[in-house]
């Protein structure tokens, strides 16, 4: 592979970001990112993946936004019922802004260890898609709190309950590179033990 530098570049300057352009992404654009979401390797060939994109202005986004707002309010440690009413209105109002959401599950294997192989090939994916998203100057954010806690998301989703929730993308076209923060990583050795 000839590219292999820009293929380091995109990786290490792809970021998590909610920063987005209010624009439209097409459905070709989603198409081809759950498409690259499918290419990650899954132990057995299981495909575990199951996505759920949903468009801005949906009923079903808007029906989650509600159970959102819910969430945050019944599930606040914060006394203040002023501020907690404010912080749900917010969750609700991001989640409804975003131009796309695609809610991404992971299949329960045949045993204990096919579950974590599954999971893990799940999480995979959404950073196959995460980084394809970037090159096309998409950023995504994948939350795996509120949106993900509701009541009865699965099958609100229709999606088999059996499956877990590895996430929630938030998708947009990012208003600037220049104004999203590069964090530090940990020197390589810090996190590697050579034998």
């Amino acid at each position: 592979m000839n590219n292999y530098r820009d293929v380091e570049n995109l990786i290490k300057s792809r970021r998590d970001t909610k920063n987005f352009l209010s624009r439209r992404i097409s459905k070709k654009n989603i198409s081809k990112i759950l498409e690259m979401g499918i290419w990650s390797p899954n132990h057995r060939m299981t495909e575990p993946w199951m996505f759920v994109p949903i468009e801005k202005n949906s009923p079903t986004r808007k029906s989650i936004a509600k159970d959102i707002r819910k969430y945050v309010i019944d599930n606040s440690k914060n006394s203040n019922k002023k501020t907690t009413s404010q912080s749900a209105t917010i969750s609700k109002e991001d989640f409804e802004k975003c131009p796309y959401i695609i809610y991404v599950f992971s299949k329960k294997g045949r045993s204990k260890e096919e579950t974590l192989e599954n999971y893990a090939s799940t999480s995979i994916s959404v950073q196959n898609m995460s980084l394809y998203a970037w090159s096309l100057g998409i950023g995504v954010h994948w939350s795996t709190g509120k949106p993900c806690k509701i009541q009865g998301l699965c099958k609100k989703l229709e999606v088999d309950e059996t499956c877990t929730t590895v996430g929630c993308l938030y998708l947009g076209y990012i208003k600037s590179k220049n104004n999203i923060i590069t964090k530090p990583r940990s020197n390589i050795n810090e996190k590697t033990i050579w034998k």
